[in-house]
């Protein structure tokens, strides 16, 4: 049952990555409510997948220094892929996209998760690798890159009306 799980997991994460790393290099509307559904999403999921694995398991300290180091990490990256998104005046308003650039640095937050994961399986700090707080990451990721995007689009309205 174990390993049943762990290709769902698998299966259910490189979904996600995929699908937002193909969004990424698409031009999107620039719609701050959209911008923010796809982080809260990910991240009551992850929190509630997390909630159980936790209360089976605990937190240990290394655990914890874990998680943070990944949100931090992930929040990071999430800036400079705003930073480093395009912005465009389209028919529906501004459009955004992220590009290859930012489709890089995604491969970068996955190298990171991996080796993340490496030192909590060696660790002993398995709640680390769960499917949750790899939603956790891409939430706290997509939040970053939505919270620059905001602001730029913030300030995009304000040029433009004056």
């Amino acid at each position: 049952m174990d390993m049943q799980n762990a290709v769902v997991e698998g299966l259910v994460a490189v979904l996600v990555v995929g699908w937002i790393m193909y969004r990424q290099t698409r031009w999107q509307a620039l719609d701050p409510n959209r911008l923010w559904r796809g982080p809260i999403v990910l991240g009551l999921v992850g929190f509630l997948q997390m909630k159980s694995v936790v209360a089976g398991g605990g937190l240990g300290v290394t655990a914890v220094a874990l998680l943070a180091l990944s949100a931090v990490l992930g929040a990071g990256i999430g800036l400079v892929m705003g930073l480093l998104s395009q912005v465009r005046a389209g028919e529906r308003g501004l459009e955004a996209r992220t590009g290859w650039a930012g489709t890089l640095l995604w491969i970068v937050l996955l190298a990171v998760r991996i080796g993340v994961d490496l030192v909590a399986r060696a660790s002993g700090a398995q709640v680390v690798t769960s499917i949750g707080a790899i939603l956790l990451v891409v939430a706290v990721n997509r939040a970053g890159r939505a919270l620059v995007l905001t602001r730029r689009a913030e300030r995009a309205g304000l040029v433009a009306a004056h």
